[in-house]
């Protein structure tokens, strides 16, 4: 299969770029970004073909020659790039978060279903060996007292630039102010709020507590009621209590730090036992998740498990291609990828009072 990367940013070039040259069924086949510099030196160090600096200009010069793409651009650009790729008819791979904005993501998933092409978001965590056997665990576990869901990041700038050689890009002011202002003003009308400070808060905590969001969707189902919300710390934290199908309550806890290590779990406590994944940091590469399961009232068992050195990030391609071929059904869907923003932002709509409920 021919693929083609737009975006060749960070998660671009530390993950997303090596793994697909490593897969024997892929060729990568062309790059774009708007930064032309970077795309010379990438397609020089991986020897791709073909480079173009907008979607419009991969598609008009080898569109009919790809089978699929992976999206890797800002998330409010991704409703205008999907647009093109899927109405080419090319299989389509997105990051999360699928927008910035509710009403984009309702037009993406419009998008995904007029088209015969396969659409797909990167929800990583959901193709992580250890997360899969967590599921396994949960299907065991019929009442769930709690569930804690913490993620508290980094700054991982500091991190890449001690483990990775980032090839940076030089854009156009222009560019930079116009997508910047886009992308303010997607957040500002996802939260209904006029308040400048909090719409950046919602835009970070979007691209951040999405992971989480989508990881609780895939072992609890849908969200039925949001009970309480507060956003603190100058906006660097969030916290928010949710109660998802069947009445099983959540703690989800979402923050930034300037703390050197990354921290994200998903525990379930149960009357009998309890069962948490520790994720690793995503952007170093093969180091597993933990999955720990401690059982007992008369006598305590306690397992930890690693399931997998195998990459995530890895297994989502070896799985998009699956179902571009009808091997696989899409797990991770545009329709799904669309409640976890809609959610997101009622959760900043409910933090100022604007409470829109239901349909997560």
């Amino acid at each position: 299969m021919r693929f083609a990367i737009v975006g060749c940013g960070t998660i671009a070039q530390v993950m997303h770029i090596p793994y697909v040259t490593e897969l024997p069924e892929i060729e990568l086949y062309a790059l774009s970004d708007p930064a032309e510099d970077r795309v010379e030196i990438l397609a020089d160090r991986y020897n791709v073909q073909h480079g173009f600096a907008s979607v419009e200009e991969l598609l008009a010069g080898v569109g009919e020659e790809l089978d699929a793409v992976i999206v890797l651009t800002p998330p409010h650009t991704h409703a205008d790039v999907v647009e093109q790729t899927l109405g080419a008819g090319i299989h389509t791979l997105v990051e999360k978060p699928l927008t910035v904005s509710p009403e984009d993501a309702d037009r993406m998933v419009e998008i995904a279903e007029a088209s015969d092409a396969t659409s797909m978001v990167a929800y990583m965590k959901r193709y992580d060996p250890s997360y899969e056997r967590a599921q396994e665990e949960l299907a065991a576990v019929e009442d769930i007292d709690l569930v804690t869901a913490y993620d508290v990041d980094p700054d991982h700038v500091r991190i890449l630039d001690e483990v990775y050689d980032i090839v940076g890009g030089t854009l156009p002011d222009q560019f930079v102010e116009e997508s910047a202002a886009k992308r303010h003003a997607d957040a500002l009308s996802a939260i209904g709020t006029d308040d400048d400070a909090l719409a950046d808060d919602y835009d970070w905590h979007l691209e951040h507590v999405c992971h989480d969001v989508n990881a609780l969707r895939g072992l609890f189902g849908d969200v039925e009621r949001i009970d309480h919300v507060d956003v603190f710390a100058d906006g660097r934290y969030a916290t928010a209590h949710l109660v998802y199908e069947g009445g099983v309550r959540c703690i989800l806890d979402s923050g930034l730090s300037e703390r050197k290590w990354f921290e994200q779990f998903i525990r379930v406590d149960a009357p009998d036992r309890m069962v948490n994944v520790e994720f690793s940091n995503p952007f170093i590469k093969n180091t597993p998740t933990e999955l720990t399961v401690k059982r007992g009232i008369e006598e305590l068992e306690e397992r930890t498990h690693v399931a997998s050195y195998d990459e995530a990030f890895k297994r989502e391609v070896k799985h998009f291609v699956r179902c571009t071929r009808g091997e696989a059904e899409v797990r991770t869907t545009f329709a799904e990828a669309r409640d976890d923003v809609r959610l997101i932002a009622d959760l900043f709509r409910t933090y100022e009072g604007a409470v829109t409920l239901g349909g997560y």
